[in-house]
């Protein structure tokens, strides 16, 4: 017999190829070692951050809450619409702003983030890269300008369509995630398998309003729902972290970007 080199099959004198494993090869069991190592990969080429759909959009202004279509286009959605969340993909972030090299608008040079799930937790600021306020660049009015932003996402599904959507809130308009969450940590075991349908609201809050999801049952979020907690992401996010440090670490701080971060996906113009 001869064997092929590139792969592995056995080729025998009548040209016939068949695996070169043998019979008992293929029955052996994964040992704990090599599962763990498997996990480990998948984790690793999993991304932390998922954007699924199309963008949610609310109004702190307006109280109303918007599908964007596409960049130029978006709907208000009715008050009567209703949808599922999928409250496992449940994402915090912080997301790097710069200029690219030859670039006059800002984009997202770094991003870092991951589900509550998982464990992660955005670190406070003051635990974050470039906490000296005299290097951060300067805005319009010449006032230094935080490069770092966090915000969180969630993702959902409307009912009548089954159209899928991120919703990404900063500041107050976290409060409206805050609340979901909680009524999921609290009442999700007595609807096993299933998300919570909401209705879209707003809040009057002084002037302006924050958004509110208003539970009013329970289904299963159906297919695209968010795979269950997986803790060697984590790990990585640390990792990850820990890297963000030494690449904007004193002395020297933060330099304009010279081309694509370590994510290489990430220095695109984000949707919101």
């Amino acid at each position: 017999m001869q064997q092929d080199t590139f792969t592995d099959d056995v080729i025998d004198e009548k040209g016939n190829g068949h695996s070169g494993h043998s019979a008992e090869a293929e029955t052996t069991q994964f040992s704990d070692e090599e599962l763990a190592a498997l996990g480990k990969a998948a984790s690793d080429l999993l991304p932390s951050v998922v954007w699924v759909g199309r963008e949610l959009k609310f109004s702190y202004k307006s109280g109303g809450w918007y599908d964007k279509i596409n960049k130029d286009t978006e709907e208000e959605v009715g008050a009567t619409e209703t949808f599922k969340v999928d409250a496992r993909s449940y994402t915090e972030v912080w997301k790097r702003w710069g200029k690219l090299e030859g670039q006059s608008k800002r984009t997202v040079i770094d991003m870092i983030g991951g589900r509550a799930v998982d464990g992660w937790r955005n670190p406070p600021r003051y635990l974050m890269p470039e906490t000296d306020k005299s290097k951060w660049p300067k805005d319009e009015d010449g006032e230094p300008a935080d490069p770092w932003s966090e915000s969180a996402q969630i993702a959902l599904r409307r009912i009548s369509d089954d159209q899928l959507f991120t919703w990404v809130a900063q500041y107050s308009n976290r409060r409206g995630m805050g609340e979901l969450l909680d009524i999921v940590a609290r009442d999700a075991k007595d609807h096993p398998g299933c998300m919570p349908i909401v209705l879209l609201e707003a809040v009057p809050s002084g002037k302006y309003f924050n958004p509110r999801l208003k539970v009013i049952g329970w289904e299963p979020f159906g297919e695209g729902a968010s795979p269950p907690a997986n803790a060697m992401r984590l790990t990585r996010l640390q990792d990850e972290l820990k890297e963000l440090h030494a690449k904007y670490a004193e002395p020297g701080g933060a330099v304009a970007a010279k081309g694509k971060g370590k994510r290489g996906d990430m220095d695109d113009e984000i949707p919101f």
